[in-house]
Order: structure tokens, then sequence, then C-alpha cells
């Protein structure tokens, strides 16, 4: 099943710590919690990140000159354009935005319930890939983007998010040669 997921049906939803707000593009079924769910933020200002206790994180800057993470007692960690990095959900983040305000994309999920892998393509060559996850996101962050699943073609918009949910053996994706993109890729897979 393959779902087109506007920029304007995505959820606007105060963080859990008050600071900010989140756009909601998808997330699992579940009245009070969730086992997965992926947003984007804009984050104005310096501060803490909000607390997602049993979780794991994946963060990367969409847009923006990029931030420095302080995780726990960890070295700091500078994030720019692209840069993906991952982190418990319980563990204490300090941001620290390096010149203005920045949009993320993040994935949050329950790392006992699914396994996921979080990559962005950004250039202008031919891609092909096969999945075997049961969700499969691709987000595009720029341009129009043409992208080919199995024997179906989608056209993607600027902040647009085509949604596949497997029904059985592999799913094959392609982006069409010489045509840049910036996509962000995520698979859940349920262990």
């Amino acid at each position: 099943m393959i779902e087109l997921i506007r920029a304007d049906q995505y959820t606007k939803m105060l963080w859990k710590n008050g600071a900010g707000f989140t756009l909601e593009i998808a997330r699992s079924q579940g009245e009070a919690d969730f086992d997965w769910r992926i947003s984007m933020a804009d984050v104005t200002t310096s501060g803490p990140f909000s607390l997602f206790p049993n979780k794991q994180r994946i963060i990367s800057v969409l847009d923006g000159k990029g931030m420095v993470l302080h995780v726990d007692d960890l070295p700091a960690k500078t994030l720019n354009q692209g840069d993906i990095f991952a982190f418990h959900g319980e563990s204490q983040v300090q941001s620290e935005l390096v010149d203005g305000a920045i949009r993320d994309l993040n994935l949050i999920y329950d790392p006992a319930k699914f396994h996921a892998r979080f990559q962005w393509l950004n250039d202008a060559a031919e891609q092909a890939f096969i999945s075997s996850a049961d969700l499969i996101f691709i987000f595009n962050q720029r341009d129009e983007t043409q992208v080919n699943v199995d024997d179906h073609s989608v056209q993607l918009a600027a902040h647009e998010t085509l949604k596949i949910e497997r029904n059985a053996g592999v799913t094959s994706i392609s982006f069409l040669k010489k045509q840049l993109k910036s996509c962000y890729v995520i698979e859940l897979i349920q262990r």
C-alpha cells in the first residue's frame, strides 16, 4: 500500500516540554503512547529536548546552520545540514543553535518493537534499492522528485512524504537518473 502524505496533512502539536511545536508527519496507532513517530520541528532557541523514556531517537538537520547537541556526559556533537545522529530518548539533551533557527527531522521509536534505518539521499545520481521493511517513508526535502515504487510512479512535492506499507516480499524503490534529489528514507522493521 502506498500513501502520499501532503505537508498540509501534518499535525501541529506542542512539544512535551512546552518549548516549541512539532509537525507530526506520521505515527503508529495508539491512544496514549506510540511505537514510532516521524516529525519535523522548527527550533528557534537553544534549550533542552523532551524526554522519551524507552525510546530511541534519530535526528537530522533539514534547514539552517546547524546545532550542537550535548547528550548526557558524552562529547558535544555538532550537526550540520544532512548529518544524522541517534541517541536514547531518556538521555538528557541540551541543544545549542549554531547561527539562528533550524528545522529538523526526527524519528522516535521503540527499539524493543522495531529496528530502524534512517538515511539521506542527496545527489543527482540514479538510485535504486530494495527493502523488506514493514514500513518505508520517503520524505522529500526540496524540489519535486519522482519516486518509482515497484510498478508505481509518484511525484513528491517539497516536504511531502510517501508512506509505503509492505504487503509481501520486498519493495523496489528507484529515483530517476540526473534528477537532483534531497530525500530522507526511513525504514521500520518490526521485531
